[in-house]
């Protein structure tokens, strides 16, 4: 899920300077629009410095449109500025940070004025009304102030960093949840879906859960989503093994007509290129819909499979971010008492594709509960 998400974040995240001095972090919500807090610019807004954007390398002039006062309220800690730009991402601004959910953020620190990476955990809502959220484990230094929080749970920007915790430690801090900005600077409405409609790629890397409490979240966007239903992806984890590959071969082939249809999209590790099986395998089983567990032997065997693959593929499926759907290959010992025994597996009979006496009517029979799960999630994705 994230890694996509993130690389676009990262693309959307622009350093703010005062007289070509690093500043701090703002992000694009718009076009030609950043979102920043007030107190990034206010000292340079009133001694009239100039202000610029540093983005992809370059630098580019900004003006304030909108900026609080000092005696403002902490929850109107926010400005915006426009530059002469056009043919850039923008992040999906959208509802709140939930307790324990991971955060992802980039931003422009004093010690790191090339950019760089957080994560961190939120801790909970504060504020009479849950206007903030604090969150932890990780440094907020200065120039981070105005940096986006990547929810990974709902793939939507959730809020805005406004202050730290405790400076050079892992305390951590705290933001302004996207609800309320948009609260706040209700034309941002308006602008973010302009945004969204010229440039589909966010949208395109949002999971079906993540699209589906995307509509529920922010219904302004059921229309954007309804466009171009995209094909769900389906992760394939299997053991690799000789015996598993040809029966994983099998059953591809019957998902064959699905992929004509656009229906799905299936992925497995061996279709990655050499050196990058691992990173890329996980970054495929984040982004998937379905994941099937073609499970046998060499699979429970399989640390990568078992530990790895397994493990967080039921995560997902307790975050209910992914259906999980275990397949039997060939016979294997108390399943019953694995991560994954009280999911219906298939085939129902309870029999592998091994013992059944006509291996393509079992897959067969696999491919057609398949459909049914794939009819169900599309039915729910917008």
């Amino acid at each position: 899920m994230i890694d996509g998400l993130a690389a676009l974040l990262q693309w959307a995240t622009v350093r703010i300077d005062a007289d070509y001095h690093p500043w701090g972090t703002g992000f694009f919500v718009g076009p030609g629009l950043i979102l920043t807090c007030a107190h990034v610019i206010q000292s340079a807004h009133k001694e009239k410095s100039s202000l610029q954007i540093y983005w992809q390398e370059r630098y580019y002039e900004a003006a304030i449109t909108t900026v609080s006062a000092d005696d403002s309220p902490p929850d109107r800690d926010l400005a915006l500025l426009k530059v002469p730009l056009e043919n850039h991402p923008c992040v999906l601004l959208c509802g709140e940070a939930q307790p324990y959910s991971r955060l992802y953020t980039y931003g422009y620190p004093g010690s790191v004025p090339g950019g760089t990476s957080f994560i961190f955990d939120a801790a909970g809502p504060a504020g009479e009304r849950n206007q903030w959220i604090t969150f932890q484990r990780g440094p907020v230094d200065p120039g981070m102030s105005g940096s986006p929080l990547l929810d990974e749970a709902s793939g939507c920007v959730c809020g805005m960093i406004q202050y730290s915790l405790g400076l050079n430690s892992e305390r951590g801090g705290q933001g302004l949840q996207a609800r309320v900005i948009l609260e706040q600077l209700p034309d941002l409405v308006n602008q973010q879906l302009v945004a969204h409609q010229q440039n589909r790629r966010w949208l395109e890397l949002l999971s079906l859960a993540q699209r589906q409490r995307l509509g529920q979240c922010c219904p302004q966007y059921q229309s954007l989503l309804q466009q171009n239903p995209k094909a769900l992806k389906v992760f394939l984890s299997y053991s690799g093994s000789q015996r598993d590959r040809k029966l994983r071969e099998g059953l591809e082939k019957q998902l064959a007509s699905f992929r004509r249809q656009q229906l799905i999209e299936s992925y497995h590790s061996e279709q990655l290129s050499a050196g990058h099986e691992r990173s890329e395998s996980q970054r495929l089983l984040e982004q998937a819909d379905i994941i099937l567990l073609l499970i046998s032997p060499d699979y429970m065997n399989s640390d990568q499979c078992y530990n790895e693959e397994m493990q967080r593929a039921m995560q997902r499926h307790e975050a209910g971010t992914a259906r999980i759907i275990p397949i039997k290959l060939r016979p294997t010992a108390d399943l019953a008492s694995s991560p994954f025994g009280k999911l219906q597996a298939l085939p129902r009979s309870g029999q592998s594709i091994t013992e059944s006496r006509d291996r393509d009517a079992a897959m067969k029979e696999i491919a057609d509960e398949l459909y049914r799960v794939i009819q169900e999630l599309k039915g729910n994705q917008t």
